[in-house]
């Protein structure tokens, strides 16, 4: 099975549950200010440069990535080896993700709580003391981490090609590291909304485990594939469409961008003037972004510029490597 669009997304939403997950999330302070090798209380009233933490977060995440895609392209070579046996493989990778989901719910399996941490003192010096920090951080999977993890690497040995490993696991640690990355530019804003997260961790673990749950029904069923060909399918609808009216499709896409970018401004509008005391922060600048994105995607597509449905449609047809 090739590594499609869907399993990028399945990958993707992998990463971000496990940054979330309430082995991860409520750490990521501590995690940012260790790496920065600076006090908590410093990052937190930016009594320090933020932009050293910032960089260094991102080599912090290119260290974990670099040993889930070497996993990835392990467990995918091994799928590439056991390709005529590719029915049991998905049989057996389904049923593991499903009972990995189930674990995440009951706890009914006590050797995964287990944490495998690599207790350091201080903190690594420097850019690639950050790297060497993230690759500690891969190898010392959390109880949260661990099971999501392990169902994207059972689907990329379910995939049979290597390309599709590497693809995966850098889509689950885009998910994982995008976030990290996010916390460490705007930490302060990330740090309150920590604090309105914590009282639903508990659901939010009750619903990872329901997502591998579904994502092990998928792999046990080979329904992924047929998700790839109803994907498919819906391109050639939206090509066929075109060819008939471009002018509705053109208007389609670029009203599917207007909507939530007119909501966004709406809302970036009503907090300015609730808040008008308050000083512009990194988190405003942000919506700010989102909302002139939005906008000027669906006016570059009303007015022909760029073509949205092109796009969509490739990326949907995409299917790696």
């Amino acid at each position: 099975m090739i590594s499609s669009n869907i399993n990028l997304v399945i990958a993707f939403a992998a990463g971000v549950i496990s940054f979330v997950s309430p082995c991860v999330l409520p750490l990521i302070p501590s995690y940012l200010s260790f790496i920065g090798g600076i006090s908590y209380n410093e990052l937190k009233t930016g009594d320090t440069r933020k932009t050293g933490v910032f960089v260094k977060t991102i080599f912090f995440v290119s260290g974990f990535s670099i040993v889930f895609i070497v996993l990835g392209i392990i467990f995918s070579s091994m799928g590439v080896l056991l390709g005529r046996i590719s029915g049991i493989i998905n049989i057996t990778a389904g049923i593991l993700v499903i009972l990995l989901g189930l674990n995440f719910i009951f706890d009914f399996w006590k050797i995964l709580e287990v944490e495998k941490k690599f207790h350091i003192r201080k903190s690594p010096g420097g850019y690639a003391g950050a790297v060497i920090l993230g690759m500690a951080f891969a190898w010392g999977w959390t109880p949260c981490v661990g099971p999501i993890l392990a169902g994207i690497l059972l689907l990329a040995g379910t995939t049979g090609r290597l390309a599709s490993g590497i693809l995966l696991l850098t889509s689950y640690s885009l998910g994982l590291g995008l976030p990290f990355i996010l916390a460490g530019l705007f930490f302060n804003g990330f740090t309150r909304q920590i604090q309105k997260i914590r009282p639903y961790l508990k659901a939010i673990k009750t619903g990872s485990g329901i997502f591998l749950i579904f994502i092990g029904i998928l792999i046990l069923l080979g329904r992924l594939q047929k998700l790839n060909i109803a994907l498919f399918n819906l391109a050639g609808l939206v090509e066929q469409a075109k060819t008939q009216n471009p002018v509705y499709i053109t208007n389609l896409f670029a009203t599917i961008f207007l909507i939530p970018g007119l909501l966004l401004l709406v809302f970036y509008i009503r907090n300015v003037f609730k808040n008008r005391r308050t000083e512009k922060t990194r988190l405003h600048l942000l919506w700010l972004f989102f909302t002139i994105f939005f906008l000027v995607t669906a006016a570059l597509t009303f007015l022909k510029i760029i073509d949205i449905s092109r796009i969509f449609t490739f990326w949907i047809t995409f299917q790696g490597i």
